[in-house]
């Protein structure tokens, strides 16, 4: 993977820094520590918590920011501790969600076919709020339009399937 110099943007670490979660990212000076202890790191070798900060302090904005790597974290915070300069990792994960959906870098579609997110089958679902009392995350909710169906906040699912197991209905699918 080449980079070349129309792919940096310097102003992207400062952009992060700018969204809550997101202002730690400058103090990292990449240790590892954070990816020594990621027990995501040790299952799948593909993620790397410092290979993520050091893109952002690069200024890959595009590489980052639709990449799939930022949707594996999943807030254990296991990083935290081990972090000498306290870089929250699992905060700044967000702020790059954040980013990523509001940029129009990754859709709804994209994380349900990744698996990172759930996909709820309209037609099927009864709107029992089972899964609403499930989901520890608090990542589902009504609308408040009338007759309004469940629907999955992004950045707040993590992908972990209670919602899919216990959906009576199996209104629920998870890749």
């Amino acid at each position: 993977m080449t980079i070349t110099k129309n792919d940096l943007q310097p102003q992207f670490k400062f952009d992060v820094a700018a969204v809550p979660g997101g202002e730690v990212v400058k103090r990292c000076f990449s240790c590892g520590s954070c990816t020594a202890i990621c027990p995501v790191s040790r299952e799948n070798p593909v993620y790397d918590p410092r290979k993520i900060i050091h893109m952002i302090i690069l200024g890959l904005r595009d590489r980052v920011l639709s990449s799939e790597m930022i949707w594996q974290c999943t807030h254990c915070e296991t990083c935290e501790f081990v972090c000498p300069q306290q870089v929250r990792v699992s905060d700044v994960i967000n702020a790059l969600r954040q980013m990523a959906i509001t940029g129009e870098h990754v859709n709804i579609p994209t994380l349900q076919e990744w698996g990172r997110i759930i996909k709820i089958k309209a037609g099927r679902c009864v709107g029992c709020l089972t899964c609403i009392r499930m989901c520890p995350f608090e990542a589902l909710y009504v609308g408040k339009e009338k007759r309004a169906s469940v629907t999955v906040d992004p950045l707040k699912c993590r992908g972990c399937g209670l919602c899919a197991a216990e959906c009576p209905r199996g209104a629920i699918v998870l890749n």
